[in-house]
This record gives structure tokens, C-alpha cells and sequence, in this order.
């Protein structure tokens, strides 16, 4: 057997306290599915990375969750830069505006841009579709979700250019789809999670009206160290889906011109760049290789002065709501956190 997988095996049976149904798929994750696609002679690549994050969510994501609109649209980069990547956005409607009100008169609806995870690599707006549903049902927003470009055919900076662009053009997007809004949220998982982290302290957004818009930011287990410093990448190291082989991986696709990894994670910013930011509520997998950053973080924010709320769900692995049917409750609990969150900002 390949070495990688025993070092799979060996490391998933160190005691490490799951739910009976995650510990059950790692098992069988293990020591039968890996196994068989090594046999075949298959190496990691952009093909099966996406499949197995497509095929992970669509197998335990199966509960139909219905809002009233969804619409597909496109955001314009700007034609005066090198890069005027036109950034496609689908938009999930809790409710309908009520068409007996005129738009001037209509109550402003919360908005929500949320960026899906995959490492920069996998992932898509249609994996998420379920889980961008919930979000927008869950908590009342309108929720837009980028279709930023994915590596390695477009590597760094090109996602962050394309959450750049999401961002600043946002409004125009809103004005002419008629939403008015006085609360704009950012938020994203995994991959998702770094691109909003960047966002927040990149000039162009700092320098920009839309900073003073942005009323909290919501992280779920999100990648802020593409060092890989950490301990729990070397506690989780192998054994609980995703890797610190994956992980390296990753990075490798993203990164392809020598970019100083260490400056382009916010863990490593200064407190000057990451003071004023808005609210910010940091949720993580105790299992997770990326779990030690996302305290660390949640830690530094707060010692910028960031208003920081930190929540651990234990028992779970990275990428947990990708697998809601391994872990319901848990899963419930984090929409409900999230809504609670937001709901307690709009009342500030």
C-alpha cells in the first residue's frame, strides 16, 4: 500500500474524538476510497480535485432548501486595468420585494457576498448552490456568490482581482437589479475565507466608499496562513479528509510566481492594517488542520480592536457543511450562530 494512505490510516486511528458518522466516512475514506485511486495510478490534479469536492458535497448535502429567486448576472471589471475580468454572480433571494411598494419605499434588504472555498482550486457557485441557499434563507440575506476564477489555469492574483471586482462593483450590480441595502456583509469558507481576509486590507478597498458599507464579516474555517505554519497542520496532518499534502498542493497551484506566501496571509499582518475592520465572527472545525490559524487570528483581530467573535464546533473536520448529512446538528447550529451574529450587528 502507498505510504501516504498507511500514514492516512495511522493517523485517523490516534483517538481523536468525531462524530460516530465522520469518523465512519474517514474509515471508510481511507482505507478503501484512497487506497483504490492510488491503484489506479492517479495523481491529484485540477480534474479530481474538483470532483471530489463536487461529489463530496452533492452525496451529503441532500436536503432541498428552496428561496424565492435566484438570477444570475454578471459584475464588469473595470475595462481601464489589465485585467478587466467581467466576474460572473448568481443571487439567492430569501423573499420577494413586494411589487404593491414602490422601490423608494421598500424596507433596504441585507446583502451578503459570499466567497465559495476549494483551496483556489475547486469549488464553484454551483457545488455551493445548497449551501448558498441556506445562507440566504437562514439568515434573510441576499445572497451574491462570485464565480471567481480557479487556479491553476488562473493563478494568483486572479481570484483576488476577481473578489476585488465583486466588491467594488457590487453596488452597480444592486442598483440595477433594483435591491436597496443598508447592510453588506462579507463572508466565505476555507479558500473563500482568505480571499475576504485579503479583500479587507487591500488599498483598493480600503481606499474605496465601499469599505464604509461593510457592516461584519462572517469566516468559516478560513485559510489565513499560506506558510502552513501552524501546529494542527502537523496534528491533522493525514487522516481527516483534507491534507497537509492537499493543502501544499493547493497553495502550489495558486502561488506559480514566486509570491512572498508569509505577506499574502492575513495572519501575518500588522494590527495597524487589520484595525477597523468591521465585526467579525471567526467559526472553526476542531479537527482541521487549519484550525490553530483561525484562532490565532480570531486572537490577533481582537487585539487590533476588531470586535471578534470566536466559535470551535468540535467532533468535525474541515469542510463540514459540504458534508451536512455526517453532521446535522452541528451544521443547524453554525446557521443559526451566523444568524444570530448578523442580526445582533443590525441592531448596533
Amino acid at each position: 500500500m502507498n505510504d501516504s494512505i498507511k500514514s492516512n490510516k495511522a493517523d485517523a486511528e490516534n483517538k481523536v474524538d468525531l462524530l460516530p458518522a465522520v469518523a465512519n466516512y474517514l474509515k471508510v475514506l481511507n482505507e478503501q476510497l484512497l487506497p483504490a485511486f492510488v491503484q489506479t495510478g492517479s495523481i491529484l490534479n485540477a480534474i479530481n480535485a474538483r470532483d471530489g469536492l463536487a461529489n463530496l458535497t452533492h452525496t451529503f448535502v441532500t436536503e432541498t432548501v428552496n428561496v424565492a429567486l435566484i438570477v444570475d448576472d454578471i459584475i464588469e471589471g473595470d475595462a481601464s486595468t489589465k485585467d478587466a475580468y467581467h466576474v460572473p454572480v448568481r443571487l439567492f433571494y430569501p423573499s420577494l420585494p413586494d411589487a404593491s411598494i414602490e422601490q423608494t419605499e421598500q424596507t433596504p434588504l441585507p446583502v451578503m457576498l459570499y466567497f465559495h472555498g476549494g483551496g483556489g482550486t475547486a469549488g464553484s457557485v454551483s457545488v455551493y448552490h445548497q449551501i448558498l441557499c441556506r445562507l440566504a434563507k437562514l439568515t434573510g440575506h441576499i445572497v451574491v456568490a462570485p464565480e471567481y476564477r480557479l487556479a491553476p489555469e488562473n493563478p494568483y492574483p486572479c481570484a483576488q482581482n476577481d473578489a476585488c471586482t465583486a466588491l467594488l462593483g457590487l453596488n452597480k450590480l444592486l442598483a440595477r437589479r433594483h435591491i436597496s441595502t443598508n447592510k453588506l456583509v462579507v463572508a466565505g469558507d476555507s479558500h473563500g475565507g482568505a480571499l475576504v481576509t485579503n479583500l479587507l486590507r487591500d488599498p483598493r478597498i480600503k481606499q474605496s466608499e465601499v469599505s464604509c458599507d461593510i457592516s461584519a464579516q462572517v469566516l468559516i474555517y478560513p485559510s489565513v496562513d499560506f506558510t502552513m505554519s501552524c501546529p494542527s497542520i502537523n496534528k491533522y496532518a493525514n487522516g481527516y479528509l483534507l491534507s497537509q499534502a492537499r493543502i501544499n498542493w493547493y497553495f502550489d497551484q495558486y502561488f506559480q510566481h514566486g509570491e512572498d506566501r508569509k505577506s499574502k496571509s492575513a495572519l501575518f499582518a500588522s494590527l495597524d492594517e487589520l484595525a477597523h475592520q468591521p465585526p467579525v465572527l471567526i467559526i472553526n472545525a476542531a479537527v482541521d488542520p487549519l484550525y490553530d490559524e483561525g484562532v490565532a487570528y480570531a486572537a490577533k483581530l481582537s487585539e487590533a480592536g476588531v470586535n471578534t467573535q470566536h466559535l470551535t464546533f468540535d467532533k468535525v473536520i474541515h469542510a463540514y457543511l459540504n458534508m451536512e448529512n455526517l453532521n446535522p446538528d452541528i451544521c443547524k447550529q453554525t446557521y443559526q450562530a451566523i444568524n444570530a451574529f448578523l442580526a445582533s450587528k443590525s441592531s448596533e
